[in-house]
């Protein structure tokens, strides 16, 4: 094989798993995919490696040739499943029938450039999401109600912070401290449970996929990359605690 079609797969896989890890895939299913497609392009010999800020792969075409490389660092994270989906079944037809790695990265950049979900579909998920809660903790129907509106405003907040590229912390910090100030208020005007309604939206900033894939990864072997997202979770939570605790303390209770 030539050395210049070797080092252009090397990229187009590295792109590929930096859009999965992005995206939230876990570690196995981002080597995995890597694998595949890097086989189905007649790589004899792989060797993928992925942590969460870290991708790195490795192969050839045959043991008489040299090896091929590409190494990528990840810095942000951006979590949509449905470019994992989009991965997945683009990677289900390349190893059926490969296609020329032009037509490859074309595809990749459809996936790449797809912004999901419009911003008001988000913020009416997120105040239904709030509002469901407010009823599975014991709410009432005011208490959905304020919550849905708490929910709501939090997730333009994220929106709208998301643009300034602030740090995870300090917006998990702004985040906590915001909702629970929302709810001390609300509450407080319409007389509903105030606990309930912070509770439900303090629902929307559990990085629960992230504690999902640290216990994949730990089960699958991938200590590092498990132990890597737990630490994440916890700092998601210590922050997001952190806001709402100070607000608590500043209102008096």
């Amino acid at each position: 094989m030539e050395k210049d079609y070797g080092d252009r797969l090397a990229k187009v896989l590295t792109r590929i798993g930096v859009i999965l890890t992005k995206s939230g895939a876990d570690v196995h299913r981002v080597e995995d995919t890597m694998q595949r497609i890097c086989k189905a392009y007649g790589a004899s010999v792989i060797d993928a490696y992925v942590t969460p800020s870290l991708l790195i792969i490795s192969f050839s075409f045959s043991d008489r040739e040299g090896l091929f490389h590409n190494i990528k660092r990840i810095y942000t994270s951006s979590y949509d499943l449905n470019k994992i989906d989009a991965i997945n079944s683009l990677s289900r037809e390349v190893c059926v029938s490969p296609i020329s790695l032009d037509d490859l990265d074309k595809k990749l950049d459809q996936i790449d450039s797809d912004h999901g979900y419009p911003d008001y579909t988000l913020v009416l998920a997120a105040a239904l999401a709030s509002f469901s809660f407010a009823f599975i903790f014991g709410g009432g129907i005011y208490e959905a109600l304020c919550a849905l509106v708490v929910g709501a405003i939090v997730m333009i907040f994220d929106k709208l912070v998301s643009k300034i590229e602030l740090g995870s912390f300090l917006k998990n910090i702004f985040s906590g401290a915001l909702l629970t100030g929302l709810s001390m208020i609300i509450s407080n005007i319409f007389m509903v449970d105030r606990d309930i309604v912070i509770i439900a939206s303090i629902m929307l900033l559990v990085p629960g996929l992230i504690i999902t894939n640290a216990v994949r990864d730990s089960v699958n072997g991938d200590l590092i990359s498990g132990i890597t997202r737990a630490i994440e979770a916890i700092f998601i939570a210590v922050a997001v605690s952190l806001g709402s605790g100070v607000i608590l303390l500043l209102g008096g209770i």
